[in-house]
């Protein structure tokens, strides 16, 4: 897809890192951006510095995730960009041994499920409401209506030692990027994933 001037993006977790860095890329080549995330006060300095619009966005909430959506596309119309940066770790080994005491500990299911639920299903989330929206769009001169970034990570293919929530909530992403590019194919929406590493 060409990135023209006036296209829409919409971008999770944009306040910093690999979020922020698309944000600056798309506005540099000419997308309008909506940055999605929870930091308030970075959101908002990342919106003035970028021309864009900042929502406070909860990818684990539906309703956080739609009024979202309905902002960006009130002030920058519907997106045809969505790039998936928004996650978290959560650092710990499946079980373990206390070095004191020698007692055994097992991670916690819902520290587990916080994970998943960050990770995997906010995208999962982020991808059906950006997906419905731009089924409503005309095709573009190439046939396409849409493209959908996702962040994944190396660690899906090779986790490290107490990465387990992280790397299996990356690896499905992963796994759900075929399918879902199956799903909307024949809608003209393209989607892609990423396994960022460390050098």
């Amino acid at each position: 897809m060409k990135i023209q001037n006036g296209i829409s993006a919409v971008i999770t977790g944009a306040a910093s890192g690999l979020g922020y860095a698309t944000a600056k890329h798309l506005t540099a080549a000419g997308a309008k951006v909506a940055i999605f995330d929870l930091n308030e006060d970075k959101g908002e300095e990342v919106a003035r510095e970028l021309g864009g619009v900042y929502c406070r966005v909860d990818v684990t909430s539906d309703e956080s995730v739609d009024a979202g959506f309905d902002r960006a596309r009130a002030v920058h119309g519907q997106e045809r960009i969505l790039v998936n940066c928004a996650g978290g770790g959560g650092a710990g080994k499946i079980v373990s041994r206390d070095k004191k005491t020698g007692e055994i500990k097992r991670y916690p299911v819902d520290r587990y499920m916080s994970v998943i639920n960050l990770n995997l299903v906010g995208t999962f989330r982020c991808i059906a409401a950006s997906a419905a929206g731009m089924l409503e769009l005309d095709p573009l001169e190439d046939g396409e209506r849409g493209v959908i970034v996702n962040t994944a990570s190396v660690a899906a293919q090779d986790g490290q030692i107490g990465q387990v929530a992280y790397s299996s909530s990356k690896a499905g992403i992963c796994g759900m990027t075929l399918t879902i590019a199956r799903d909307l194919a024949s809608e003209g929406i393209r989607i892609n994933t990423i396994l960022p590493g460390i050098l």
